[in-house]
Parts: structure tokens; sequence; C-alpha cells
């Protein structure tokens, strides 16, 4: 597996190929919204990545994101059009704003597409002025086929270095995403964004045929200074900033590590373990959390901000064996504690991590 310092250099040369123009304008500054996974099929035949599910538990989840944590919004994202039917309905009733993000990874991009026509049909009925956004799926020059050489998400994400053709990459990247802006616009009459990699498809992406200017940001520097600074590429379209995904793991580094921070497991090992010289860490992911709302909240351009994830109920945490604390590995504010630990199906309960907390007195 490549890290995440292999994964942006190989990109970088990449991004300086796309054009924009423009400048900023400003939007109202906004408390924190986060990120609610509704499980996402990676390939046919597979269980959803969350399998457990019920009406019961969705709505003590979506109570506890809208009223503990007092979060504006959330981004619904996931492969079943039920759930995140359900969840859309869940959150709007609590008040909140939804972006509905469908997901489906590695299938062919017709299918992609068709997926995304019926989620953005579904989103358009629920629609009132703005209270639901559409966004066009994530990060397709690694999840969806056809774009960068490889028939699975890992199998992508490891030829990046090798990758001499980034002109072709771009091109293929950007012919789908016209595709795609042309379903969700067909389909759905609201603002419609697309959750894309900063420093990657972000940089690539004609920005123009959107709404919203939409990151999953998992950039690190050393001074707030350096954010802003980094942001300002995004600005050149003249259209607001949204957050679509940002935080680290629970782990001594995480934050440096950003979105390769699930690469601390080896899933190579029966079962799953923790890679050795990793510790876990809450105080370090507090503290990268706290830093990034008070970033983004600085930004007048920046629509708005969602961590991801509030809960990862794949990734459970074990009090008492370090090397299958899969919660380290986790983005979540809460830690799932499962009845029975190696049942993907097990009820669960929720803890608050030290980054809960964190989050929560910063939307009070």
């Amino acid at each position: 597996m490549i890290s995440r310092k292999v994964f942006l250099k190989a990109v970088a040369g990449a991004a300086a190929l796309s054009v924009a123009g423009g400048t900023a304008s400003a939007a109202p500054k906004k408390r924190g919204g986060v990120c609610y996974d509704t499980g996402v099929l990676h390939a046919v035949g597979d269980p959803l990545s969350r399998v457990r599910w019920s009406r019961p538990q969705l709505e003590r989840e979506i109570r506890l994101i809208a009223d503990e944590l007092r979060c504006p919004s959330i981004t619904a994202f996931g492969t079943d059009l039920g759930r995140l039917a359900e969840t859309t309905d869940a959150a709007l009733r609590h008040g909140m704003q939804v972006f509905v993000q469908p997901r489906l990874y590695d299938h062919p991009q017709e299918q992609v597409l068709e997926h995304m026509a019926e989620a953005a049909r579904t989103a358009e009925r629920k629609r009132r002025g703005d209270n639901v956004k559409f966004v066009t799926g994530c990060e397709h020059f690694l999840f969806t086929p056809g774009i960068i050489p490889g028939d699975t998400f890992l199998d992508r994400l490891a030829n990046i270095p090798s990758i001499t053709d980034w002109p072709g990459v771009i091109q293929r990247f950007r012919e789908f995403m016209v595709k795609a802006v042309e379903v969700a616009r067909r389909e759905f009459h609201g603002r419609i964004t697309y959750g894309a990699a900063a420093g990657a498809d972000g940089d690539w992406n004609d920005w123009s045929l959107f709404d919203l200017v939409g990151l999953d940001y998992y950039t690190y520097f050393e001074t707030d200074a350096e954010y802003a600074t980094d942001l300002d590429k995004h600005r050149r379209w003249g259209k607001p900033l949204m957050i679509m995904e940002y935080g680290c793991c629970t782990f001594t580094g995480a934050a440096v590590a950003g979105g390769m921070g699930w690469d601390i497991v080896d899933y190579e090992a029966t079962p799953p373990v923790i890679k050795p010289g990793f510790e876990r860490n809450e105080r370090e992911q507090a503290d990268h959390i706290a830093r990034m709302l008070r970033v983004f909240g600085a930004q007048p351009d920046v629509e708005g901000s969602h961590l991801y994830s509030v809960i990862s109920p794949d990734s459970p945490h074990n009090p008492t064996c370090r090397d299958r604390d899969y919660d380290m590995a986790s983005y979540s504010l809460l830690r799932t504690m499962r009845e029975r630990f190696d049942d993907d199906n097990s009820p669960y309960r929720l803890k608050p991590k030290k980054s809960f907390h964190a989050f929560q007195r910063f939307n009070r």
C-alpha cells in the first residue's frame, strides 16, 4: 500500500494541468457538520460496509448529531438508496440540511451513473428550497473504474506512482464528471457539488459546472496560515467552498497521515490487526479536529464543513487488546462498543471520545 505522502506526490504534477478563473464570494460561517455513513457496497456479492441497520438506531444517532452536537447539516452517504432516503428524512425532521451523496465503488461507470440518477430523483422529491443538496459522488478517479488503471480501488491506489499519462487520466476524469453533472442536473434542481480530493481531482475538476466547490480535505500543515493559502487555489472559481470531509484517526501521527490513517490496519492478517508502532491517542484527534474547525470557521467563503465521520460501526473499539482496537484506525467521534466484538451485525453502544467533546464545545 502506498502512503498518503507518495499518493500526493504522484498526483501533484497533474494538478497544474487544470484550468480555472474567477474571484471568491463570501458565505456565512457555520457550525461544524458531520458525515453519516449508511454503508457502502464495494463489490458485487459483498455486504454493505455497515451491516447492522435499524430505524430506531438511525433515529437515536441523528438525534445525537442534531441535539448533542448541534450540527446544522450532514452528508448522508452510502449505496443503499433506501437507507439514504431514511437518513435524509430523519435529518430533515431534526432541522438539519442534508447533502445526499450516493457511493457505488468499483462498478462500471454506467451503473454508477444509473445509481446516481435514482439517488438524485429521490433527493429532489425531498428538497424544499435549499434544505437538500446533491453530491455527485466521491473521488471518482479512485473509486470508479475507467479513469485510473486497475479493477479495484486498492489496485488503482497502488498504480498511481507508476502513471505517466496524467493528461489522459485528467481527460477521462473530466469526461466522466460531465456525464455525472448531466445526470444530476436532469434529476435534481437544487444546488449540486462533488466530493473531490484536495490535491488531486479537486484541482482537475471543472468547478464551473457546480454550485459549490466540494473538497475532501485531509491536507496537513504546520500553521493555520498555510491552510488559508492552500485554499486560495480553490477560490479562483468564484464559488463557495464546502469541506465535504476532513479529520484524522485516533493514534499518534494520525493528523499527518490524514486520509491514509486507515492504513495502520494489516488486513492480510487473520484476524486483521493494528500494525506495530502505533499508539492510541484520542488527544491528537481532538486537537486536530478543533484546529480544523477553527481554520475553516475563519474562512468567509467556506460555507460549511463536514467531519468524517461521526461514527464508524465497522471499526469497533477493543479496550483490552491493542492489536485489535480497530477504532484507532477510525475517524469517528464516538467509539463503537459491540456486544459481540467479531460480529458485524452485533448490537452496539456508543461512547464519546475526546474529539466528541472538542467538537461539541466548538458548536456551542
